[in-house]
This record gives C-alpha cells, sequence and structure tokens, in this order.
C-alpha cells in the first residue's frame, strides 16, 4: 500500500476486540526493529492484544488508540488513568508510530487526541510519561504539546547497554 502524503490522512480511533490481529502484526514488526527506546520483549499474541483491547473497554479511564492506514495499524498509543482515589487526577501513556510514520503527526495527532479526551473527564488534570533522556524527537513533540519535564530519574533504565537517565514529564491544567 502507497503511504498518503501527510498525517491528515491517517485515521485515528478507539481500539476494538476486532483489531487484535493487526494490532498483533503491528507489534511484531515494531518488535523486530529492535528500537533503543523500547524495552525489549516478545511480541503479543493476537489472543494478548484481544486481553488488552477488553481490559480499556472495561476500564473507566482507560483507552487505546490506533492509527491506521486501510485496515493497517501504523501507530498506537495507551493511557490509563488511575483508579484509587489518591491518584484519579492523573494518567499516564505509551505511544509508538511505524517507521515509515515517525516524524510524519502521526504521534502528535493520537496524543492531542488523548489529551482532548482527557480534558472531559472530570477531575482530570495531568497526563504523564517517561522517556529516554536522549529521545530529543519525543522530548520535542511532548514539550510542543505543553508537556514539562518534572525531574530526571539517574540510571533508570538500561536499553543499550548501560544504566541511562530517564526523564519526568507531565502535561497538567
Amino acid at each position: 500500500m502507497s503511504n498518503p502524503l501527510k498525517a491528515d490522512d491517517v485515521v485515528i480511533r478507539r481500539a476494538r476486540e476486532a483489531d487484535a490481529a493487526a494490532m498483533a502484526q503491528y507489534m511484531a514488526a515494531l518488535t523486530a526493529e529492535r528500537l533503543e527506546t523500547i524495552t525489549p520483549r516478545e511480541a503479543p499474541s493476537v489472543e494478548d492484544e484481544r486481553d488488552w483491547v477488553l481490559q480499556a473497554a472495561f476500564a473507566e479511564r482507560g483507552l487505546i488508540l490506533l492509527a491506521e492506514v486501510g485496515e493497517e495499524v501504523i501507530g498506537l498509543l495507551d493511557f490509563w488513568g488511575g483508579e484509587r482515589s489518591d491518584n484519579r487526577h492523573a494518567g499516564y501513556f505509551g505511544m509508538s508510530v511505524a517507521k515509515a510514520w515517525r516524524g510524519r503527526g502521526v504521534g502528535r495527532r493520537m496524543l492531542q487526541w488523548v489529551i482532548d479526551e482527557a480534558h472531559g473527564w472530570p477531575g482530570f488534570c495531568r497526563i504523564e510519561l517517561e522517556c529516554v533522556a536522549w529521545n530529543t524527537n519525543a522530548i520535542g513533540l511532548y514539550e510542543s504539546l505543553g508537556f514539562r519535564i518534572e525531574g530526571r530519574m539517574v540510571k533508570a533504565i538500561n536499553l543499550r547497554g548501560k544504566p541511562e537517565d530517564m526523564l519526568v514529564m507531565a502535561l497538567t491544567w
């Protein structure tokens, strides 16, 4: 399939149970890249993805977004709000975009969707994330959407053969 020229041609929507096979295929390709920004692990099975989608569907404040072109998944974002009284005002997310689509606005559109959604949740006022300190492209995206660096966890993760720093970032309103 030929890629549309811009991210505006990509559909962003909530994942459904029927998307499990396409999600598993996407994750297998992402895992095969062996990215230095993602913890190495086995790609999830179709059943794993189906269970994950159902978990989000039944969560009061949880969602999984897909970016797709036709029936091909090209991006994924999962977002989970706190469930206890002391953290219901906050949530965290993880996001990835297929190699051919990075830097084309797909991640920005998915994250903006989540920001807009979270603004409508009663009492909600914080979206947070962790990011390796050297991932300047991701940090630039987050900062352009209003996220601020709140802290640095020194030697918190080992993705490239030695412990490296992680940044804690958040968007608050």
